[in-house]
């Protein structure tokens, strides 16, 4: 499988795509991907920006990274060609029509919903974080797609108070498709919850996870402790409408749930809703936009 992003320089938004898929490939150990970059009006041999090498993260590396020009021979050669907008889809396909049934924009074919990755440079920090945190998003969404072996992985972490509850969403994460990193607690031995909270929040904003699931006795202390990480959006719901909007206007990327409020086939419910809502993205990307400009306000 060989799996071309396609941004307008190549030397922002594609070459991050590349990176952060080639590091969850590796650290999940999916082998056969071949993953490359190119441009629509690169300039040949020009590096990754300053802006996209400030936002890597750890094990991820563009120090050697070349722009290059996409060419009919790449996109021969290529089994699935994905770019950050339409405008870039709508051109490659008009210019190349062989090759049209492959050519996809990145959140259509990972998230199956429509957005664009707007493109970051000659912006600041915040629009290359953004711009990062969704492309990354949709990258761990597309690598069960790429290796179907490859389940997504969801963070599940409790302290004593949700540990229960926990071990039982283990079974139903597995029934329903993915996979899941147990982050602790591992009894129902009194430990704090903030510790909990924060090594599923590190794994979600890490990019090791997309979503995760965190149980205390109410749900509000995880929620709480989550939201302090950045980039993290937890949401203590207690009903599946709760949870649909969670994901489908907030994007929340964390669910917290109260196990000595919540019945367990209820809580079922809302874990099942919340991993299978899709963000809508559209105006509800515009205020999220609002809130990672909070975060960066406040230096959180």
């Amino acid at each position: 499988m060989k799996v071309v992003f396609v941004c307008t320089g190549n030397t922002c938004r594609s070459p991050l795509a590349e990176v952060i898929l080639k590091r969850i490939l590796a650290e999940r150990g999916a082998g056969g991907i071949q993953v490359s970059s190119a441009g629509i009006a690169a300039d040949s041999g020009s590096p990754a920006s300053a802006g996209a090498r400030g936002v890597l993260r750890d094990g991820e590396d563009l120090s050697r990274h070349q722009a290059q020009q996409i060419t009919p021979e790449l996109l021969e050669r290529a089994d699935l060609v994905l770019t950050m907008t339409g405008e870039h889809r709508d051109y490659l396909r008009s210019a190349h029509p062989p090759f049209a049934a492959k050519i996809h924009t990145l959140a259509e074919y990972a998230l199956g919903e429509g957005g664009e990755i707007a493109d970051p440079f000659g912006g600041g920090p915040e629009e290359y974080r953004r711009a990062r945190d969704q492309i990354e998003r949709a990258v761990t969404s597309l690598v069960p797609k790429l290796a179907p072996g490859e389940k997504e992985i969801i963070a599940l972490a409790s302290d004593h108070g949700g540990y229960k509850l926990k071990e039982e969403l283990k079974a139903l994460a597995e029934s329903q498709g993915f996979a899941y990193l147990d982050l602790g607690c591992t009894s129902e031995q009194s430990v704090d919850y903030p510790d909990y909270a924060a090594r599923a929040a590190r794994a979600v904003a890490s990019g090791q996870c997309r979503l995760g699931i965190i149980i205390c006795g109410t749900g509000l202390g995880m929620s709480i402790a989550a939201n302090k990480v950045k980039g993290i959006r937890a949401a203590n719901c207690a009903d599946c409408y709760s949870a649909a909007m969670a994901r489908a206007h907030n994007d929340a990327n964390i669910l917290t749930l109260g196990q000595r409020v919540l019945g367990s086939e209820l809580a079922k419910m809302i874990a099942r809703t919340f991993l299978h809502t899709s963000f809508a993205g559209g105006r509800h990307q515009d205020r999220l936009d609002k809130i990672a400009a909070l975060e960066e306000e406040f230096g959180r």
